[in-house]
């Protein structure tokens, strides 16, 4: 149940973050969901696997300079161009847009999720997921 609240509650952020940043199209509520579920399902496997080659690939300097949180979100952008790839509703016109539209998500992510889990831990790799305690 947790999850299905979770994965409704990034629908809806996903078509408002789509709404705010401009050159981002979500087609319908139902497409909204299934990027969620993607996002939700990709982002802790693919994503972690990504940040940890980043990581590698740049001998650890970012998070030795306690800036992890910037291949994170490079992984995150991978990420949503894997989803976009595997949604037909789902279109971007440019990484800056793409960009954009992950640091919306993030930002909307984390205010509904500090509303919803007041004193909760806002974990960064887990940018645009809620979760509902």
């Amino acid at each position: 149940m947790h999850f299905l609240v979770s994965l409704l509650l990034n629908a809806v952020l996903v078509l408002l973050a789509a709404y705010i940043t401009p050159g981002i199209k979500v087609s319908s509520f139902g497409t909204a969901l299934w990027i969620a579920f993607l996002i939700a399902i990709l982002n802790p496997t693919i994503g972690w696997i990504l940040t940890g080659l980043l990581h590698i690939a740049t001998l650890g300097v970012f998070w030795l300079l306690g800036m992890g949180f910037i291949l994170r979100f490079i992984a995150f952008i991978f990420v949503l161009r894997i989803v976009e790839a595997f949604t037909s509703g789902f279109n971007t016109k440019g990484f800056s847009n793409l960009m954009a539209f992950a640091i919306v998500l993030a930002v909307l992510g984390t205010i509904v999720h500090s509303v919803l889990a007041p004193g909760g831990i806002v974990y960064p790799h887990d940018m645009p997921v809620v979760m509902l305690r």
